[in-house]
């Protein structure tokens, strides 16, 4: 069945190597729902698991939210709504949209051999998932750019990424995800962040459980989707590959740097009143560090406010490192009563840090 959900017609034009032989599909899953885990455990398969030239991965990550390779988090992620509902941000290898995971979503994974990725069309790699859903009774198109729509709404965003002869396509499948919590995470006030990078694209979203003709769960929903693919290899991962993994994943997706020192450049204000006065702040930050900071209100400083910002300037964005800069300054003496509390308060407010 992997053969014919993966036969591509010469129309389409997809240049897989060695595409008029299809060699077997090796399917391996994660066994974690953390997403700094999964994220790692794909990257792997791509860059090292050489010896397969097929690879599908079934995964799902618990409460989380995926940022683009490209993106600016915070102008992505309402992040009040995040930290109160325990929602983890992280940062992918592929570009794209943010978007929102839970364990009502089931994410997929093919890894697969391309001659040339500028003239792959997305659509083509897609189309294996698009045949597997609507062989289980699910009417799935592909529209646009890179979803997967049922009645034309969306059930699937997919993203890529190319390594050394290989393209990574993944995406989402919402099944029976929490649509309140991904609308409430992913909705953010843009007044206090212009990005420099790529925004997503707001698209209606729906759950393919309300397309189902019985009723099912998650486990039998990922039972019946690998059915759909028919015949393939389960792949265990040996120990040493799992601890590779393990330190992919320490070194790169749980790190600060790659979190938001690789993040496209943006700028910040806001602007809070305080019984000490109002105040303002305007930064501007760059691969995750304040590249220059601007500090105004009507606060009762004795002293030029320059020399709080410019001891700002050129440090890294996050509040336990400006918590340390400030203990070498004399605030009172640049913004009277205003507390250290608050200028931290109002330095972050609306960030995802």
């Amino acid at each position: 069945m992997y053969k014919r959900l993966l036969e591509i017609e010469e129309s389409d034009m997809l240049p897989l190597s060695g595409h008029n032989e299809v060699t077997e599909l090796i399917y391996i899953e994660t066994k974690s729902t953390d997403p700094t885990w999964n994220l790692a455990f794909e990257e792997y398969c791509l860059k090292n698991m050489t010896r397969f030239p097929h690879i599908m991965l079934l995964w799902q990550n618990d409460n989380s939210i995926i940022v683009g390779r490209y993106q600016n988090a915070g102008k992505e992620i309402n992040a009040e709504a995040a930290k109160n509902l325990g929602v983890k941000a992280v940062r992918r290898s592929t570009g794209g949209g943010t978007v929102y995971h839970d364990m009502g979503n089931l994410n997929y994974s093919f890894i697969l051999p391309v001659e040339n990725p500028e003239t792959l069309e997305i659509a083509a790699v897609a189309k294996p998932m698009a045949d597997a859903l609507n062989k289980i009774g699910i009417p799935a198109e592909l529209k646009g750019r890179n979803d997967i729509e049922v009645n034309g709404r969306k059930i699937s965003g997919t993203a890529q990424s190319f390594y050394k002869g290989r393209i990574l396509h993944h995406g989402t499948l919402l099944f029976d995800s929490n649509l309140n919590v991904l609308q409430e995470v992913l909705n953010v006030d843009p007044s206090k962040i212009t990005s420099k990078g790529i925004a997503s694209v707001k698209s209606r979203v729906t759950n393919i459980r309300e397309y189902m003709n019985w009723d099912i769960g998650m486990k039998d929903f990922w039972k019946n989707l690998l059915d759909a693919f028919g015949d393939m290899e389960n792949y265990e991962m040996s120990e040493s590959e799992l601890q590779e993994i393990k330190e992919l994943q320490e070194t790169k997706y749980c790190t600060w740097d790659w979190e938001h020192g690789n993040e496209p450049a943006y700028d910040y204000k806001n602007s809070k009143r305080y019984p000490g006065g109002k105040v303002e702040i305007s930064l501007h930050i760059k691969k995750g560090y304040i590249n220059e900071c601007k500090i105004s209100g009507d606060f009762l400083g004795l002293v030029d406010i320059n020399g709080l910002e410019y001891a700002i300037a050129g440090t890294k964005y996050q509040p336990d490192t400006i918590v340390e800069k400030l203990k070498e300054m004399s605030l009172p003496m640049y913004l009277g009563s205003i507390t250290k509390d608050q200028l931290i308060e109002c330095m972050f407010e609306g960030a995802v840090i």
